[in-house]
């Protein structure tokens, strides 16, 4: 199937009626809907056909999801949480601290920067070969990318895309990315907030901090239709075929750090945010990452934070499936090589952006990473999906994990504690004042 090419991501296009009519048929065939004819008749019409894409878009809407679906599917947090283990793991108090959160911050800067430079749709194959060429296989560092190289057919732009603030030996602070602008955007609304923060706060930031060019898919979509006054409740909903893509997980990170060491409530704390633009598995990729840092600053090991984050994921969700398949593949001793063939071969048609394919990839980075910095972000990044969004994840989770102290230097120090932000009232600032106001945060609701 076709999706959004190259330059419409960079873009951002996501409600012309060609690109709504084309990716709201691939998120019918994903939940189960007889698509056969909605495809032929999409082949017949160009991407002028403005009123015929238009009305072929809310025919697949409407179509029926099959009377024997098995999958969970519910959206609402009463839904949600009715389908979620009752007693979860009681909450723990995280050690070192400190030391933790100051590593979460940094780890998640770090991975976006290593995979922002293979971002836009270059495949495990393609950048494997890339950094075979340059002598960096696997993933140790930033990314090489000398003046002139021969991008091996890595699928991108042109060098201009490389993102030169973001390859080894060109870095001095990070680059702006939206994956770390939300996370900022996160605290200031927790600080701003609390942690009784509702949907229309998020939606009020949005709207006041982000220019709408800096937000894409299905943010792009929920940020127009709240220009438009689309109601609250539906802003995630109307034109919107991207709503199970991976924009909520990302948004995700600062609800686990806010509740380290309690998962069940970094899960509730992330809902009321992914709410306002996602739907189903997106909106069960947000509640499961925070789930999953939150954990990351008590767990023992990889496995023992990845099998806590699935307690509060509904078992019969089609993401919580990905997520069991990918622990078994550990588990029978399977390679991450073997087990990322198997994923890519479970999913041949999905967007490299959805939350299902990429969430299996970084938990696999997180197993076979074993708890490793490096290795947990260099996996993610190799996997070839939505390289900085799970780069940045994965970063998180083993900063987290390890601490700040932990981190290598050929990371850190390149970053000069700089990180710059497209987030209005955010644009440049030190890394360590976030980790320190995220501290401050952590220590208040412990109070209260």
């Amino acid at each position: 199937m076709e999706y959004l090419s190259q330059g419409e991501l960079l873009a951002g296009i996501t409600q012309e009626p060609w690109g709504l009519a084309r990716n709201e048929l691939i998120q019918a065939a994903e939940q189960g809907k007889d698509v056969t004819a909605f495809r032929d008749r999409l082949a017949r019409l160009s991407p002028h056909d403005d009123k015929d894409l238009l009305a072929l878009y809310e025919e697949i809407l409407a179509a029926p999801v099959p009377a024997d679906w098995p999958w969970f599917e519910a959206s609402d947090l009463t839904g949600v949480l009715a389908a979620l283990p009752s007693d979860p793991r009681p909450a723990r108090i995280p050690d070192r601290l400190v030391d933790r959160v100051h590593g979460a911050w940094f780890g998640r800067i770090i991975g976006n920067m290593v995979g922002k430079p293979v971002e836009l749709g270059p495949t495990r194959a393609t950048i494997r070969a890339y950094l075979r060429s340059a002598g960096a296989y696997p993933l140790t560092d930033y990314v090489p990318y000398e003046d002139g190289a021969d991008l091996g057919g890595l699928g991108l732009l042109g060098p201009e895309f490389w993102f030169p603030g973001a390859t080894r030996g060109r870095v001095h602070g990070s680059v702006r990315d939206d994956d770390v602008d939300y996370t900022i955007l996160g605290l200031h609304l927790l600080e701003t907030y609390g942690t009784d923060y509702t949907t229309w706060d998020v939606a009020h930031e949005w709207l006041s901090r982000f220019p709408v060019y800096q937000v894409f898919t299905a943010e792009r979509a929920t940020y127009q239709n709240l220009v438009r006054e689309i109601p609250l409740d539906r802003a995630g909903e109307h034109h919107n075929p991207y709503r199970e893509w991976i924009g909520a997980l990302i948004r995700a990170d600062i609800f686990g750090y806010a509740a380290a060491g309690d998962p069940r409530r970094a899960a509730v704390l992330a809902h009321r945010d992914a709410i306002l633009s996602h739907r189903a598995n997106g909106v069960y990729g947000e509640m499961w990452a925070a789930a999953l840092i939150a954990s990351a600053f008590t767990a023992a090991t990889a496995e023992e934070s990845l099998l806590t984050s699935l307690e509060h994921l509904p078992a019969r969700s089609r993401l919580a499936a990905e997520l069991h398949t990918v622990l078994a593949d550990h588990r029978a001793g399977l390679s991450w090589e073997q087990a990322m063939d198997r994923l890519d071969a479970r999913w041949p048609d999905m967007s490299f952006v959805h939350t299902i394919n990429n969430a299996g990839a970084l938990a696999a980075a997180i197993l076979w990473g074993g708890g490793d910095f490096t290795t947990t972000v260099g996996l993610a990044v190799q996997a070839g999906l939505d390289t900085d969004s799970i780069g940045a994840t994965a970063g998180s989770w083993a900063g987290a994990h390890q601490g700040f102290a932990a981190l290598p230097a050929r990371f850190v120090d390149p970053l000069e504690d700089l990180c710059r932000s497209g987030v209005f009232g955010f644009g440049e600032s030190a890394i360590s004042g976030y980790a320190d106001r995220t501290l401050a945060l952590i220590t208040s609701a412990a109070a209260g």
